[in-house]
């Protein structure tokens, strides 16, 4: 029987103590990763390079980032989440602030390369730690809290990047954003997290309790062995390695073409710059208002399905909006970027549930992994339908409204086997009485 949920806040660290940290790691993470936007500039300066290495020093990362996706699950779920995202926490700040001691492009380019494998394996490995803190009943939103970190890193790059940049030079600054991690991160991550529940001395009793008891009510066991194998041949897996593409494609495409659009809109850097931090604001409201009502409605393929068709139809409905008329073109931009994220926290609810146990870290790992490749492919397939259509972007943003749609055709596919899982939990569940008091809404 599910004890009853913590009602006190000191019986609710798991939302407090455990998240905050996470989201703090990867904002950091984040930024490193796409600080060599504001860079380039320079770099093309000092170290002459052509648009096509411009491209690569971009790029390259995401080579790199896939090496450890897989075995960074599959390590945290069979030795320590903690221990190893300690390990890539310094190494990853060693290759940040190293791409400040650079001289040469293939320097550059090595040091971004590694950036790109020490930071591989962080995000299966977060992921993997919420996953042992979270019942399933409250994943949905503490999927979409760690996805905060887009948002959150969005608006804070540009000026903590144009600050470094304005009173010393991009050396400086990767060597500044790269020591973050390392000075600051790693003491709060040793500090608080813990890869249970059972091994957190903060944690109360109650609040452990709830959460180990509200697991294996769900059907989930607290110990398991994964396997690579298990990931590698779950059907399942790749089912949601397929739609984690199509939506990376169109988020980081979207992503990257914005500020392109929104320039041609209104003109003016500053104006740009002051719009632009709109479509991340309501990113993140959308993200939580999604994740809170996924849990609470338990219809977590209809909240996917709905939001990703927003995001289709709104993306191809603004690439027959004209550029002079800027506030549709703006309107259009904060709900297409809203929609295009805020499907994150039931997603990866799902994924928890519907991916078999054997295959959990590994296959996270694996659905993050093949899943990033849309990243890397995404905006190279913008730049192309742009040149296609003479410099402009309506046939780019229909596309990425079409990726959209074929994702949200895609999760539909899903809920079949969501409902199956549910009912086998509920058969099991009903052999001991239940409380009837529903769960507590922290976030």
């Amino acid at each position: 029987m599910i004890e009853r949920a913590p009602r006190r806040l000191s019986d609710m660290k798991r939302w407090t103590y455990i998240l905050p940290v996470i989201v703090f790691i990867y904002v950091i993470c984040y930024i490193d990763r796409t600080n060599i936007s504001f860079a380039l500039p320079h770099l093309k300066t000092d170290m002459h390079l052509t648009g096509a290495q411009q491209g690569l020093a971009s790029g390259i990362f995401f080579w790199g980032y896939l090496l450890l996706q897989i075995p960074g699950g599959y390590i945290a779920e069979r030795w320590s989440a903690k221990r190893w995202v300690a390990i890539l926490i310094v190494l990853w700040s060693v290759a940040a602030m190293a791409s400040g001691l650079t001289h040469t492009f293939g320097q550059l380019i090595l040091a971004r390369f590694l950036l790109g494998v020490a930071e591989g394996g962080v995000q299966p490995a977060l992921m993997t730690t919420i996953r042992s803190w979270f019942p399933f009943s409250e994943r949905s939103r503490a999927y979409a809290i760690f996805k905060l970190y887009t948002p959150i890193a969005a608006i804070v790059a540009a000026p903590f990047s144009g600050i470094i940049l304005t009173y010393a030079d991009w050396r400086w600054m990767f060597i500044i954003q790269g020591g973050a991690p390392l000075i600051v991160g790693l003491i709060a991550w040793l500090a608080v997290v813990r890869d249970t529940p059972a091994k957190a001395g903060w944690l109360s009793e109650t609040e452990r309790n709830f959460i180990e008891s509200s697991r294996i009510e769900e059907g989930e066991p607290l110990k398991h062995r994964a396997t690579f194998k298990a990931a590698f041949t779950s059907r399942i897996v790749w089912q949601f390695a397929l739609i984690y593409t199509l939506t990376q494609m169109g988020l980081l495409g979207l992503t990257l073409w914005l500020p392109s659009v929104l320039k041609k809109a209104f003109h003016t850097d500053m104006q740009v710059g002051f719009v632009a931090i709109l479509p991340q604001i309501a990113a993140g409201v959308a993200i939580i208002l999604v994740g809170r009502s996924a849990d609470r409605r338990g219809s977590h393929v209809a909240h996917m399905s709905v939001v990703l068709g927003s995001a289709a139809v709104i993306l191809t409905g603004a690439s027959l909006i004209s550029t002079q008329q800027k506030w549709l073109v703006l309107a259009a931009m904060v709900l297409g970027t809203a929609a295009s994220i805020a499907w994150y926290g039931p997603f990866w609810a799902t994924v928890t549930k519907l991916v078999p146990v054997a295959a959990a870290g590994a296959g996270m790992g694996l659905i993050n992994g093949v899943g990033n490749l849309g990243s890397f492919f995404g905006p190279y397939i913008g730049g192309w339908l742009s040149d296609l259509s003479g410099g402009g972007y309506a046939l780019t943003q229909a596309f990425f409204g079409g990726v959209f749609g074929i994702a949200a055709l895609l999760v539909l596919t899903l809920r079949k086997q969501l409902r199956a899982a549910t009912t086998l939990e509920s058969a099991g569940a009903e052999k001991e009485p239940k409380e009837e008091e529903p769960a507590p809404n922290p976030v």
